[in-house]
């Protein structure tokens, strides 16, 4: 089988993933396209990441390691066996998002990206839903591999049209044979990434392009346009070795998710005194009452009379 045609198998695997073994993806790939472009970016030293989670109720966490990527074994064993958009069943993942010219700061998409209540546009939790967003920093400078080639994303994102022209620009200087052919890859493995969730299933040929591309010795983890966002935000996504050996806990907060159908209210909660010093036994404090909105404001915004 031919590169081109190992291509258009996975174009028309893609429409019928539920049936299709992820093993055959992943050979499909090794053995006929073999060689899989890697568009490469930088994520600069200490750029903040953010990842939230929802408390369910008022209870608060108490240890980093709750936040963090999963580390109970029960849970990975025994809830963890859904494919994820890059992480296969029972393979833990951190997820996290980066700032975004649309949505600015980066704790917006982190919500959007767990929150049902912000993801249907017609939910409406007046008295508001409570979620802890984390941030963490790199210690160092970080490559990235980036998801830049769908259509949809380039159209909507200006910091994805900006690097796609950037990738584009550095597929040219290469003047390699059959570029047209990898970009044709390049734009497939994107639209992957950005494909709707309708069955976990849907995520297995993204999941086969992070297994491998996370092989490669230089690639750290791989930043992606945010599709609850409707690619207005910026996700990355990292290994559990990775967090290890070069992130730091920075902040922890609480926040208040209050929505009305189309309209959305955040209103700040607590802020924590130790995740850096004491991880294991969180302590919370109630945020300065001039920083947190008055019910009348919450109203006002929700357009409520």
């Amino acid at each position: 089988m031919t590169n081109k045609e190992a291509l258009q198998k996975l174009k028309d695997i893609s429409n019928k993933l539920q049936t299709v073994d992820y093993s055959e993806i992943v050979f499909t790939i090794k053995s006929s396209i073999k060689k899989v472009p890697i568009p490469l970016a930088k994520l600069r030293q200490k750029t903040p990441v953010d990842r939230a989670r929802i408390n369910g109720g008022e209870k608060l966490f108490t240890k980093v390691d709750q936040l963090n990527y999963i580390t109970d074994k029960s849970i990975i064993d025994n809830y963890m066996k859904e494919y994820g958009r890059a992480n296969k069943p029972h393979q833990p993942m951190f997820y996290g998002a980066v700032e975004s010219t649309l949505l600015g700061k980066q704790r917006a998409t982190a919500l959007y990206e767990i929150s049902k209540l912000l993801q249907d546009r017609n939910s409406v939790n007046i008295p508001g839903e409570l979620y802890t967003v984390s941030r963490w920093k790199n210690k160092e400078e970080l490559m990235l591999a980036e998801i830049v080639f769908a259509k949809e994303a380039i159209k909507t994102n200006p910091d994805t049209k900006r690097a796609f022209n950037k990738q584009v620009e550095l597929a040219k200087q290469l003047n390699l044979p059959d570029i047209d052919f990898y970009m044709d890859m390049l734009i497939f493995f994107s639209e992957e990434f950005a494909r709707e969730k309708r069955t976990h299933h849907d995520y297995k040929i993204s999941n086969a392009y992070t297994e491998l591309i996370l092989t490669h010795p230089d690639v750290q983890g791989i930043s992606y346009p945010s599709v609850p966002t409707k690619f207005m935000g910026q996700n990355v996504v990292f290994s559990p070795q990775v967090i290890d050996n070069f992130f730091t806990i920075e902040t922890l907060v609480t926040q208040r998710v209050h929505k009305n159908a189309g309209y959305v209210f955040v209103n700040n909660h607590k802020n924590c005194e130790n995740p850096q010093n004491d991880p294991n036994n969180l302590v919370w404090v109630d945020v300065d009452p001039k920083h947190i909105a008055s019910w009348e404001k919450i109203k006002q915004s929700l357009k409520i009379n």
